[in-house]
C-alpha cells in the first residue's frame, strides 16, 4: 500500500490555517498516487495550544475545521489529528479516519505522558478500551497516536508503566497495518565527552526511535506508519522523523526536518536506518527555532550583543540563517575592563556575515551608576556589584535598540527583540547577570552546555572566526577575567553538568560515574569541584526561573520539563 505521511509544521491555535495545511497536502498526496494519507497527531489545533484548548471558542473552531476537513475526503482515505470535548470537560485526542466525504472511523489517544515537558492529563481523557481496527483495501488496519507507541514496557522509554500496550492490542486483534499518528519533541542524548561512553547515557530520540519503531514491527510482524510534525513552539522541537517501519527492521524515512510529504509503500524493501549526526542536528534545529519563534511570535528582526566571545559569535551565526543578514544587528558594548580584540573580532565577524553593526559605549553609563553609589556609599571599593552592573547597562542598551526607530529603518521593520545568547553551563551555575546578560526573547544555546556551542562553532565554519574559537573565553567585567577561573575548565563543569542534570545520575554516585568520562587530574578537578558545582545548581534556580526560555535539544532542559521549588534547596 502506498501511504503518504504529511510531515507538516503547524502553528498553535490557528485550526484553519493548519487545515489548510492539511488540505492542500492531501490533494498533492492524491495527485502522487497516495492510497491512504496520514497527518500527524492534533494536526489541526497544533501541538500543544496549552490552556487555550480551554477556550469554548477555539474547541468550536478546531472541531468545525476537522468536519470541513472530512467533507472534503475522496476515496483515498485522509487520516489526521484532532480534538474534540470528552463527557468530562476534557479533551479527547483523536485521529479521524475520512473518507468520501464523511468521518467514518475515530480512534482516541490511550495512553497520556505526563513526565518530562509533557502534562497531557491536564487537557485529555484516556480511553482505555482497544480500540477498533478498520478495514480497507484487504488490510485490517489499527491506528494509534504517540505515547501509545511508547507504552511497551521493553521498546517504550516512558518512566512509568502504563499497564496497557496499544500496539500489542491491535497487533492481537489482527492489525495488518499500524499508523501512528505523532507530534514527539526531538532532543539529543545526555552529553558524555567525545569519545566516551557510559551505560547510563541517555540516548537521542532518534536512537529511541531506531529502537522503538523497527522494533515493534519486528515484534508483533506488522507495519507501522509513522507520521510526526515538524518545526518549533517556544522551547519544543520536533524534527519530523517520520517513515514506515517494516515487519523485518527495514526502514523507509526521510531526513530530519523535511517539511512536507514522504511517501512510503508496504510492498518495497526499506534500508537500515541512519543515525542522524549530532552537530549537523544541533544547527538545523536552533536555526529552526530561532525561525519558527520569530515567525510564530510576530517578530521579525533580531538586535544582539556582539562580544567577540564564542557564544555571541554562533548566535550571531545561527540568527543569520534562521532570518538573512538584512534583519540582524550585532552591537558591541564595552566597558573600561574590554580588550581592543574583542571588540575587533565582534566587528569583523559582523562583515563577514554581512549584518548592521554598533557600537555603543557601556561604559559611560555605568560610569554614573558608579558615581551614584559613591556618592550615596563614599569609600566604597570595586565589587560584584560593579560587574553586574557592566552587564545591566549593556542589557538596557540592547533593549532600547529594539525601540529605537532609526534601527527599525535599518532592520526594515518594527517587530524587532532581543535575542539571548546565554549557554547551558553558565545558566545552570547562575554565571550571568540577572537583567543583564540575561535579557532577551528565547535563547537558541540556553539548553546547550559549551561543549556543544563549541560544536555548532565547528559546523558553522567560517561563521565564526578562527579567533573567537580560540581565545578563552571571558566576560571582562574586570581585569584579567576568564570564565573558567571563575567556574571550573568547561570540560570538567560539562562533565558534571552532563552527568547530574541531563543523565539525572544519583548524587551519591556522581564521583564514580565522572571516573567513566575524565581521567587524571581532570578527573581530581571534576571531583574537588562537584560539590560546589552541585550546590550552585540548588542555589540558583531563582536565577533561572528569570531566563528567556531556550530551546530543548538535551534530555534534560530548564524549564517546563523540571520543577524545582524555590523555596526548597
Amino acid at each position: 500500500m502506498r501511504i503518504a505521511l504529511l510531515q507538516l509544521n503547524a502553528r498553535l491555535g490557528d485550526p484553519e490555517g493548519n487545515g489548510r495545511r492539511v488540505e492542500s497536502a492531501y490533494a498533492g498526496a492524491v495527485a502522487a498516487g497516495a492510497e491512504l494519507v496520514l497527518a500527524p497527531e492534533l494536526a489541526i489545533p497544533g501541538y500543544l495550544a496549552e490552556d487555550r484548548l480551554w477556550e469554548p471558542a477555539l474547541r468550536r473552531r478546531i472541531e468545525r475545521e476537522s468536519h470541513r476537513l472530512a467533507a472534503l475526503s475522496g476515496p483515498v482515505p485522509l487520516v489526521f489529528g484532532t480534538a474534540r470535548s470528552a463527557p468530562s470537560g476534557r479533551l479527547w485526542n483523536e485521529l479521524w479516519w475520512c473518507e468520501d466525504g464523511a468521518l467514518r472511523h475515530c480512534a482516541h489517544k490511550r495512553v497520556l505522558p505526563s513526565y518530562d515537558v509533557f502534562d497531557e492529563h491536564r487537557y485529555f481523557e484516556p480511553d482505555p478500551s482497544p480500540q477498533p481496527l478498520v478495514a480497507f483495501r484487504g488490510q485490517r488496519i489499527g491506528l494509534s497516536i504517540c505515547e501509545d507507541l511508547w507504552a511497551d514496557p521493553q521498546l517504550g522509554n516512558a518512566p512509568v508503566d502504563y499497564g496497557i500496550d496499544p500496539i500489542a492490542d491491535l497487533a492481537a486483534a489482527g492489525a495488518t497495518l499500524i499508523l501512528n499518528g505523532s507530534a514527539s519533541p526531538s532532543a539529543l542524548g545526555s552529553y558524555l565527552p567525545s569519545g566516551r561512553t557510559a551505560p547510563w547515557a541517555i540516548p537521542s530520540k532518534d536512537a529511541q526511535r531506531c529502537r522503538l519503531l523497527p522494533g515493534l514491527a519486528q515484534k508483533h510482524r506488522v507495519p507501522i506508519a509513522y507520521a510526526s510534525r515538524v518545526g518549533a513552539e517556544s522551547w519544543l522541537l520536533f524534527d519530523g522523523g517520520s517513515g514506515l517501519a517494516l515487519p523485518d527492521g527495514r526502514w523507509q524515512g526521510c531526513e530530519p526536518f523535511h517539511e512536507g510529504l514522504l511517501m512510503v509503500d508496504t510492498s518495497l524493501p526499506g534500508e537500515a536506518w541512519r543515525t542522524v549526526e549530532e552537530g549537523s542536528w544541533l544547527r538545523t534545529a536552533l536555526v529552526l527555532g530561532i525561525r519558527d519563534n520569530l515567525a510564530k511570535q510576530g517578530l521579525e528582526a533580531l538586535v544582539m550583543g556582539l562580544s567577540g566571545g564564542i557564544d555571541s559569535a554562533v548566535a550571531a551565526a545561527l540568527a543569520v540563517e534562521a532570518v538573512g543578514p538584512g534583519r540582524v544587528l550585532g552591537v558591541a558594548l564595552p566597558t573600561r575592563f574590554s580588550s581592543g580584540e574583542s571588540s575587533a573580532l565582534a566587528e569583523q565577524q559582523a562583515r563577514q556575515l554581512g549584518i548592521s553593526f554598533l557600537s555603543l559605549d557601556a561604559d559611560a553609563p555605568f560610569a554614573g551608576f558608579a558615581a551614584a553609589l559613591e556618592q550615596a556609599l563614599p569609600g566604597r571599593a570595586f565589587s560584584l556589584t560593579d560587574e553586574n552592573l557592566q552587564s545591566r547597562c549593556r542589557g538596557s542598551l540592547l533593549m532600547a535598540m529594539t525601540s529605537e526607530p532609526e534601527v527599525h529603518r535599518r532592520l526594515g521593520t518594527g517587530h524587532v527583540a532581543v535575542l539571548n545568547t546565554g549557554n547551558k553551563s553558565e545558566a545552570a551555575t547562575g554565571y550571568f547577570t540577572l537583567y543583564g546578560d540575561g535579557i532577551g526573547a528565547f535563547a537558541p544555546l540556553g539548553d546547550c552546555l559549551k561543549a556543544r556551542v563549541y560544536a555548532v562553532a565547528r559546523e558553522l565554519g567560517e561563521a565564526v572566526p578562527r579567533g573567537v574559537v580560540e581565545r578563552a573565553p571571558t566576560a571582562e567585567l574586570r581585569p584579567d577575567q576568564t570564565d573558567e577561573a571563575s567556574l571550573l575548565p568547561y570540560a570538567q563543569l560539562d562533565a558534571i553538568l552532563g552527568t547530574a542534570l541531563e543523565a539525572q545520575r544519583p548524587e551519591e554516585g556522581l564521583a564514580e560515574d565522572l571516573a567513566l568520562l575524565l581521567e587524571g587530574p581532570a578527573l581530581e578537578q571534576a571531583r574537588a569541584g562537584l560539590p560546589r558545582i552541585l550546590g550552585l545548581l540548588r542555589r540558583t534556580e531563582f536565577k533561572r526561573r528569570q531566563l528567556p526560555f531556550a530551546f530543548k535539544v538535551s534530555p534534560k532542559a530548564f524549564g517546563a520539563g523540571r520543577r524545582i521549588p524555590l523555596t526548597a534547596i
